[in-house]
């Protein structure tokens, strides 16, 4: 079962075990249908059901998570990630794609592979595709049309316009 990263354990709050999440994504409305969500720690998945869950804000939550009742609990999952299976992820719309898939794709200029997608990176205005180059090099390209033309998911390609020239 493939899960996706959908929010950020970013610290506890009050007496009770509750959790200030942070989302991913900036949508809030797919995490109130939740029932269940995963937390990675120490290289194994650990699952909660989830006992109440409260928008905040717009990408702000707070979200009380069975077995986990003090402050004290809360300390070993403070800055993980919660994971959901992919189908209780937001849903994209046009244009949008989950991380963990652009991860997956080789990236081309013309007809010739640049590299690797190998993290994807909030740089402010726009985020970047940290590529592993073929040559081992790191290259770093804004994710934005001028240098990104073709997102093909399903084949795991992304074309690179003429526009972008390696360091």
């Amino acid at each position: 079962m493939e899960k996706l990263a959908i929010a950020v354990i970013k610290r506890s709050h009050g007496v009770k075990g509750f959790l200030r999440i942070k989302s991913l994504s900036g949508e809030t409305n797919h995490f109130v249908t939740l029932k269940k969500v995963f937390i990675k720690e120490e290289g194994r998945e650990r699952s909660f059901l989830i006992e109440s869950i409260k928008v905040i804000s717009k990408d702000n939550l707070l979200i009380k998570l069975e077995g986990i009742d003090s402050p004290e609990a809360t300390r070993t999952i403070l800055g993980k990630e919660i994971l959901v299976e992919r189908k209780y992820a937001s849903p994209l719309k046009k244009g949008e794609y989950y991380i963990k898939d652009l991860c997956q794709c080789n990236v081309y200029k013309k007809d010739e592979l640049v590299g690797h997608v190998k993290a994807v990176l909030g740089a402010g205005y726009n985020d970047l595709l940290e590529v592993s180059g073929v040559n081992g090099e790191i290259l770093m390209i804004p994710f934005i049309n001028h240098f990104v033309s073709v997102i093909d998911i399903k084949e795991k390609k992304i074309m690179l316009t003429c526009n972008y020239e390696k360091p």
